[in-house]
C-alpha cells in the first residue's frame, strides 16, 4: 500500500487563463502575460485554487508591495511615516 498522494493540478495563469506556463518548483511563468516592462509574470503556485484568481498578485508585484514596509524598518522613515499620519489625523 503506497503513503504517497498523487495530486494533478493543472496550473494556470489567474489573469488570462491560459495553461501555457513555464513551471519551476514553486512557481510558474505565464507565457503570455508580461508586465510593463515585458517580463512574463511569475506566479506561486501554492495560491493556485485556495484564494480566488483576482486576487493572486504576480510574485514583482507582492515584492513591491511587501518592500514599501521594508522601508518603515529605518528608525527615522518610521517616525516620518507616522508623523504623516498624525498630521491626517488632524487636519480631518
Amino acid at each position: 500500500m503506497s503513503h504517497f498522494k498523487i495530486m494533478n493540478i493543472n496550473y494556470y495563469c489567474p489573469r488570462c487563463g491560459t495553461t501555457e506556463i513555464s513551471e519551476y518548483k514553486d512557481t510558474f511563468e505565464c507565457t503570455k502575460c508580461r508586465d510593463n516592462n515585458g517580463i512574463p509574470l511569475e506566479f506561486e503556485k501554492k495560491f493556485i485554487g485556495k484564494i480566488p484568481d483576482d486576487e493572486i498578485l504576480a510574485l514583482k508585484e507582492m515584492a513591491s508591495f511587501t518592500g514599501a514596509f521594508e522601508e518603515l524598518r529605518d528608525s527615522e522613515k518610521r517616525k516620518k511615516f507616522f508623523e504623516s499620519l498624525q498630521d491626517d489625523d488632524l487636519e480631518s
